[in-house]
């Protein structure tokens, strides 16, 4: 492609030569001759002086001195991503209709041009929006609601009564509406409580890989619109996800919790059961939160605390054994002027 193609896909403008033709999209650090690579920021810049790439694509205020020609872009990592999706083509899905190996209920409504791939199995009831894609194995309880645009990847299980909106994506081997982990002692054994709620997904929000989020007892586990949650999280009953909430790999939020809008978390964070987490918290990778965070302000820890009080005790933690052999050398000397 030539830089001017590329500036046409990813809204830049070039400075050089726009008919300069780039083979091939690699990092800083590997890009060769015949290259296109990219700079985020300012400490990228200053590796891309010493890159081997024909172009690069920088941000518009970069101020670079590099003999190379730049596609200069309000945001690299949109622009990016547009590059990425026109050269990464058409996603591999099913085809639009019904695969023959489908076992579709006769009361099901699916939209004329959803995508029900093989061995998917669809129960009463259940309405597949328009436009909506589901990969092998996929399957879905009773009453299950699927809206327009969605992706359900390989393996998907959606159980009965749950919810799911517009455009989601839901990566291979998720379960949505599974019960949630509750059980009562008594008389010497665990009682298995039922829970009879369900989980409603909202619009544009994306599942990674075995994510896993439990039906609630009464009322609706959430997931608010535009919710990003990476592989391998686990959502408890009746825990409500605000809109535009980050979740990294691993996060476990126990059962009843509250994420206020465009939270973000970290990997392998792990959320006590009924506790409130405010709009736009930021908690670092594997902390544990274990009271509701009522700030902003980054948290990090276990029990989690202010990112900067936490690395202050880190940094403290290091001094420690030589503070301790002070004290046994200042202990000695104190032992042996008392006994003179």
């Amino acid at each position: 492609m030539t830089l001017r193609q590329i500036a046409e896909c990813v809204g830049g403008i070039v400075e050089g030569d726009d008919s300069l033709s780039v083979k091939g999209l690699a990092c800083l650090e590997e890009a060769g001759p015949e290259d296109l690579t990219f700079a985020t920021e300012s400490k990228h810049v200053t590796i891309l002086v010493q890159s081997r790439a024909a172009a690069a694509i920088v941000p518009r205020d970069a101020q670079i001195d590099w003999p190379g020609a730049l596609v200069c872009v309000q945001s690299v990592p949109l622009a990016m991503g547009r590059l990425l999706a026109m050269l990464a083509g058409p996603e591999d899905l099913p085809a639009a209709g019904i695969a023959e190996s489908a076992v579709v209920d006769p009361t099901a409504q699916i939209a004329s041009d959803a995508a029900i791939g093989p061995n998917v199995t669809i129960g009463p009831r259940v309405v597949v929006g328009a436009g909506t894609a589901l990969c092998a194995g996929v399957a879905m309880g009773a009453d299950v609601r699927v809206g327009d645009g969605c992706v359900l990847q390989e393996g998907v299980v959606v159980r009965s009564g749950c919810v799911v909106g517009n455009r989601v994506r839901i990566g291979p081997n998720g379960v949505i509406g599974a019960d949630g982990y509750g059980y009562v002692f008594a008389d010497g054994v665990h009682h298995k409580i039922p829970h009879a709620g369900n989980v409603v997904i909202e619009d544009d929000v994306e599942l990674g890989a075995c994510v896993c989020i439990d039906r609630a007892k009464w009322g609706s586990t959430r997931v608010g619109k535009g919710a990003k949650i990476d592989n391998l999280c686990q959502i408890a009953h009746a825990v409500q996800i605000g809109s535009g909430v980050l979740l990294a790999a691993q996060v476990g939020i126990a059962g009843s919790t509250k994420v206020g809008d465009f939270a973000m978390f970290g990997g392998q964070v792990g959320v006590r059961d009924n506790i409130q987490i405010a709009p736009g918290a930021i908690i670092g990778a594997c902390a544990c939160i274990a009271q509701s965070v009522e700030t902003t302000q980054p948290q990090m820890g276990i029990p989690s605390r202010d990112m900067r009080g936490f690395l202050q005790q880190q940094k403290a933690l290091e001094k420690l054994p030589e503070l301790l052999r002070r004290v046994k050398k200042l202990e000695r000397q104190l032992g042996q002027s008392n006994e003179t």
